[in-house]
């Protein structure tokens, strides 16, 4: 702790047991700390159940929650509950602050005496004649402070807080520094656990002034007050049973998610390796470890090769199951741990035969590597892979709940919090549920997704992808007249299509094109063009949104608003999200080209049976088109790492609609042309500065990166950001 102040004057005697949890704190750190809060008669308890109050250098809630989560600790974010007026209020009791105070010191060489106890601490209003006297001087009217009723809740404070306290001497309001205040719950069905360990509020270490007399006849064999926490808890534990023994410090840590609830099965943590293995082992070496495994930028996936099929699918299907269940829990810390794992395997080029192929790529763990063995053992060698399984994701596949939440989250405009809501607060159980008792409740997108429900689960074929972008092609050639004779030439307005199908996917969810023309002028509101055309050919039935951001901004890149900046990300260009649904289909009119319907030979009007799609239209100014392109192009953790690679090497943002210097907002254009071989790195540096790249100011001998076409300003992003190019193809990170 990093702080020299003495706690001689500070009483923690009326806290709830406290909590230090080791999230970033050294070991001599969280020592001095624990040591802090028993000099200052708080009551430490290293059994996370009996805590009330954690105090550490957490910072976010979701962290917060997570590390409560991997102590078996199960919350949601509450308001913590009145505060009693009798004086009592849960596990503390009221505490007397006197403001003003003038001390007289007794004993210095006993102040600090404290002692760890086998009994609980039992409050006293008999002081100690080892404490400090404190006599209040009649200055100031004294303030009580009352902690709120936490039998039923907890709070995790900054460590801060009690540097602040025993800076000033006195306890002071914890509201300024609560990280997190939440109910404890119950542990959701089929989500994992640490083991059951021994109950250790017997075992918590309390301050002298909050002892009973009778352990004062124990003292004499206790260790001395210079005896270290480590040493003391050692000589405790050496009373113990080995059963009921822990390592000091683990504070009852284990890893959740490599566990299930102990009534159920679960192969050993820790893997037993065979003479046959060791013979099987080194029979078959391990296979070198791939270039990008290693080196500063091993952690990124975006400055790796990802193939759309990987040597170990059926293994990563299985993780991307616990992935999605970490989803639908609001785990976001768990999602982005199993994605990069993920990442990590499926980039791997060889198919995993030893655990320590996994515990050596980057973002895999101990957690992954006995994840992947439970799967290798659980059918034989010979045994296709679509036969092993691992059981917690047996689990996570019956469980009703998540069954529920899936169907909810496949609605289209429904995310995880909303699939929630649904299921626990209104209590709906299937899509017909949502439409009898939540339907006026819904926003448009999500009635719309709702009535859709079945046809937008069916996937799109590629060949249909590739029609529907021919159809928007066409209309946006009408809609800025460009003539018949300059299609395909620099003149022509361009249209990629990004999302899964460029990466290579068979079948899609739904369809993005990105639209876009050199000259600016005319991109300037071309999305809402292109819809109205659209609509009026009958092409798009509902224009659910329909963003003209850019073109409201002068097509700008998405200016830098610091750390408040949230939200936009990859989603900041002109866009409409649309349901499309062929209009041609057997047997309409021709006649009458405004009819969804038709009269049949029966005399009813005939329905439109083609089915409905999901289709995003984007436009983007050609300056930026490469960012466009890249930021729609790859997988989620691949887009992830981009922002993440810029942002820690080169202080830059990136999004869809460009790039900026985080420190002072420039503007950088990776994208323009610029000089090849030796005179390219210093032609970067100019870039990174904001500098304009003039042909000028190089020789004539000096050879361009000059094609303007929209593959080579993405590829010359790329290779300006740093991360290197590779082709769609190598970018299917999940």
């Amino acid at each position: 702790m990093a702080t020299s102040h003495s706690p001689s004057l500070l009483s923690l005697a009326s806290s709830p047991p406290i909590f230090i949890l080791p999230t970033h704190l050294k070991p001599e750190e969280l020592h001095d700390t624990e040591d802090l809060v028993v000099q200052a008669g708080g009551k430490l308890t290293y059994d996370t159940k009996e805590a009330r109050i954690f105090i550490g250098r957490v910072a976010q809630k979701k962290r917060a929650a997570f590390d409560l989560r991997a102590r078996g600790v199960w919350t949601e974010e509450a308001a913590l509950p009145e505060r009693s007026t009798d004086g009592e209020a849960g596990h503390g009791q009221a505490d007397v602050e006197v403001p003003a105070r003038k001390k007289l010191k007794l004993a210095d060489h006993v102040g600090s005496d404290r002692r760890s106890t086998r009994h609980r601490r039992t409050s006293s209003s008999t002081v100690s004649p080892s404490s400090d006297i404190s006599v209040n001087d009649g200055s100031s009217p004294p303030a009580q402070i009352f902690w709120p009723d936490l039998s039923t809740h907890i709070l995790i404070l900054k460590l801060s807080w009690l540097e602040a306290c025993v800076k000033e001497g006195r306890l002071l309001p914890y509201q300024p520094y609560i990280v997190y205040a939440a109910r404890i719950v119950t542990k959701p069905a089929g989500e994992v656990s640490p083991k059951a360990q021994a109950p250790l509020s017997a075992y918590s270490r309390v301050g002298s002034g909050s002892q009973s007399q009778g352990t004062t006849a124990r003292r004499a064999s206790k260790p001395t007050v210079t005896t270290s926490i480590l040493e003391r808890a050692k000589a405790e534990a050496a009373a113990l049973p080995s059963s009921a023994r822990r390592r000091f410090g683990d504070h009852g840590y284990r890893h959740a998610s490599s566990q299930i609830d102990a009534t159920k099965h679960m192969p050993p943590k820790l893997h037993r390796t065979t003479t046959s293995e060791l013979e099987y082992q080194a029979e078959h070496p391990l296979p070198p470890l791939p270039d990008w495994a290693v080196g500063p930028n091993a952690a990124y996936a975006c400055c790796r090769s990802t193939p759309m099929q990987t040597a170990n699918e059926a293994f990563i299907a299985q993780l991307t199951k616990i992935k999605e269940a970490r989803v639908l829990r609001l785990d976001d810390i768990g999602v982005r741990a199993y994605s990069t794992s993920i990442a990590s395997v499926a980039a791997y080029p060889h198919r995993i035969h030893h655990v320590e192929e996994i515990t050596r790529l980057p973002g895999c763990e101990t957690k992954i590597a006995a994840l992947w063995r439970e799967w290798q053992d659980s059918a034989p060698p010979e045994a296709d892979d679509s036969e092993r399984f691992i059981q917690v994701v047996r689990d996570l596949d019956a469980d009703q709940d998540l069954q529920h939440l899936r169907l909810f989250w496949n609605i289209w405009g429904v995310g995880p919090d909303t699939a929630r809501k649904f299921y626990f607060e209104h209590g709906w159980r299937d899509i017909d549920d949502v439409v009898e008792f939540g339907w006026s409740t819904l926003t448009r997108v999500q009635q719309i997704g709702v009535k859709y429900y079945d046809e937008f689960m069916e996937k799109i074929p590629r060949s249909e992808v590739e029609s529907i972008g021919e159809v928007i092609l066409r209309h946006a050639r009408a809609v800025l007249d460009i003539p018949e004779d300059k299609f395909g030439t620099k003149e022509d307005v361009e249209l990629i299509i990004v999302g899964g199908y460029r990466r290579g996917k068979q079948f899609s969810g739904d369809v993005d094109v990105i639209l876009s023309h050199r000259d600016e002028f005319k991109t300037q509101d071309l999305v809402v063009d292109v819809v109205r055309s659209l609509e009026t050919e009958g092409w798009i039935t509902h224009t659910l949104t329909l963003h003209t951001t850019t073109s409201d901004r002068g097509q700008a890149t998405l200016p830098f608003r610091g750390s408040t900046s949230h939200g936009h990300g990859f989603d900041s260009l002109d866009k409409a999200l649309c349901v499309w649904q062929d209009p041609n289909y057997e047997g309409k009119d021709d006649d009458d080209d405004d009819a969804a319907e038709t009269s049949s030979p029966s005399g009813t009007k005939k329905k439109n049976p083609n089915i409905h799609r999901r289709v995003d239209i984007i436009v983007s100014a050609w300056r930026t088109v490469g960012c466009a392109v890249l930021g729609w192009s790859g997988g989620t953790t691949f887009q992830r790492d981009i922002r993440r690679f810029v942002r820690k090497t080169h202080g830059l943002k990136f999004d869809s609609s460009g790039v900026r210097n985080r420190g002072n907002g420039l503007v950088l254009d990776f994208e323009a042309p610029r000089p090849k071989g030796a005179r390219q790195k210093d032609a970067l540096e100019k870039v990174l500065m904001g500098r304009t790249l003039r042909r000028a100011d190089y020789d004539a001998a000096t050879e361009w990166d000059d094609q303007d076409t929209w593959a080579d300003r993405e590829r010359r992003l790329m290779d300006g950001l740093g991360i290197g190019y590779r082709p769609p193809e190598e970018r299917c990170t999940g």
